[in-house]
């Protein structure tokens, strides 16, 4: 895992008292980072214009054009001028060597003209505060409407340090981040502008340039899939998982299916009496003695009698979707229990924080800005892990956040989320903590796209061809 920041100077400053490398040392080591990034991609003929504002964000992007002087052809845009004191020193480095004995193609320009093969964007860094004025929206909306590569600087202009977007932002194919990973970069509402992100060192390594932060990057390596070493060995070793089927019993199945595939060793679907189950699955009427999860909710309807099953509920660890958060019991349960998971989308969630009389808002206003709204259901329930699906997925607990940056746009499809708590039941069966459980969940999910992906198109996943994709990640 990586640690994500809100906000970032407090790393600088600490560079600069604590490894007395000053502003401009950092400035210099973000300068040379683009520049390593850049050089594979550029021959003598590249058109580069960097769009620089008039801080120490501008200050980076005229560094780079000093660096990169001679290469190729090069267009500066300062549309605000030069204001901060590293900026106008930048500048006046790169007016130095343009004026030198070492000519090169070095264009300033006053206004948007011409074709470019590369853009870089470095008008406002992590610290842009407000709403772009309309020039600016202007500029950002030519900018994101050229063929060109397009590059961020830092951070996409126009994208608050909470991830808040006003009005615009440039629309970025790579961020190019400096020293600390920024949590807005990780956003549902940021990930079509920030592109692919690299983070660039500012001369000491990431570890020591950073501190311990309450919000977590998830990385491939945090994948733990439960391959089994022992030979000697049974099904009821690995686990049973009971899922209760309710009025859309499919979904249900999915997840029951899915909690098979992941590794658990028996799953038991409790429902009414029926023989159009999957051979693997086993049908039961009631609660299964050795049982050591259930998954409640996916397709249950919401005439569900919680109440006449909240005693054996609470003894054992569950997963929490869909419909059981529109239940009347369901805070009853949630006080109860201990050892939950849930996993609700967007809407779901605004249930929640409605039913436990936490808030009162609306899907559209959450999505503005999640993390606050999963940090105060922790807090209330500390217990419980909180999976709140969307473009990047976050798992809450306690005080820690846990972002999952490789959700795909494949999975908008019904049943995708069904399969989500089956995965993360199936863990929690075979012995996974809860937040294991839903981290390792929502790793397997991601991957089983990608694995997917590799041999197929971003618009026909189904269901089951995710749980088709659990045997090859």
């Amino acid at each position: 895992m990586k640690n994500l920041f809100l906000d970032t100077r407090p790393l600088d400053k600490r560079a600069s008292t604590e490894f007395k490398l000053s502003s401009e040392i950092l400035m210099e080591n973000a300068a040379r980072g683009m520049l390593e990034f850049l050089l594979p991609k550029l021959n003598s003929k590249s058109r580069i214009l960097l769009v620089c504002g008039s801080g120490d964000n501008g200050a980076d992007c005229l560094a780079l054009a000093r660096m990169l002087y001679g290469t190729c052809p090069l267009s500066v845009l300062l549309p605000l001028g030069a204001k901060s004191p590293l900026c106008t020193t930048q500048l006046e480095r790169l007016k130095a060597l343009a004026s030198s004995d070492y000519p090169a193609q070095l264009n300033f320009l006053n206004q948007l003209e011409g074709e470019f093969d590369i853009i870089l964007d470095g008008l406002f860094g992590a610290g842009f505060k407000g709403a772009l004025n309309a020039e600016l929206c202007a500029l950002l909306e030519s900018l994101n409407q050229t063929e060109a590569l397009k590059i961020a600087c830092d951070i996409p202009s126009g994208i608050q340090n909470n991830g808040t977007i006003p009005n615009l932002a440039f629309k970025a194919d790579f961020t190019l981040t400096m020293g600390a990973l920024k949590f807005a970069l990780y956003l549902d509402h940021t990930k079509d502008f920030v592109g692919e992100v690299h983070l660039l060192h500012l001369g000491i390594q990431e570890h020591i340039f950073t501190l311990e932060s309450p919000i977590k990057l998830l990385e491939s390596s945090d994948f733990k899939p439960p391959l089994r070493e022992k030979q000697n060995t049974n099904k009821g070793d690995f686990g049973h998982l009971c899922v209760l089927l309710g009025e859309k019993q499919g979904a249900g199945i999915l997840c029951a299916l899915s909690a098979f595939r992941s590794g658990c060793g028996l799953v038991s679907a409790l429902g009414k009496t029926q023989s159009n189950l999957p051979f693997e699955l086993m049908h039961t009427e009631k609660i299964p003695h050795n049982t050591t999860a259930i998954a409640l909710g996916m397709g249950l309807g919401r005439d569900f009698k919680l109440e006449n099953h909240l005693l054996q509920l609470q003894n054992t660890p569950l997963v929490l979707d869909a419909d059981i958060f529109y239940n009347p019991s369901f805070k009853d349960l949630l006080q109860r229990h201990s050892n939950c998971i849930l996993t609700p989308h967007p809407k779901e969630f605004t249930q929640i924080l409605n039913a436990l009389n936490l808030c009162k808002i609306s899907p559209q206003d959450l999505q503005k800005d999640r993390i606050p709204f999963a940090l105060e259901f922790s807090r209330a329930y500390p217990n419980a892990i909180l999976v709140l699906k969307g473009a990047n997925t976050i798992i809450a607990h306690k005080a820690s956040i846990y972002i999952n940056p490789f959700g795909d746009n494949a999975l908008a499809k019904g049943g995708s989320g069904d399969v989500l708590a089956g995965m993360i039941s199936g863990l929690l069966a075979q012995g996974y903590s809860p937040l294991d459980s839903a981290i390792n969940g929502v790793l397997m999910h991601s991957f089983c796209v990608k694995a997917f992906l590799k041999t197929s198109n971003n618009f026909s996943l189904t269901p089951l061809d995710l749980i088709e994709q659990i045997r090859y990640i």
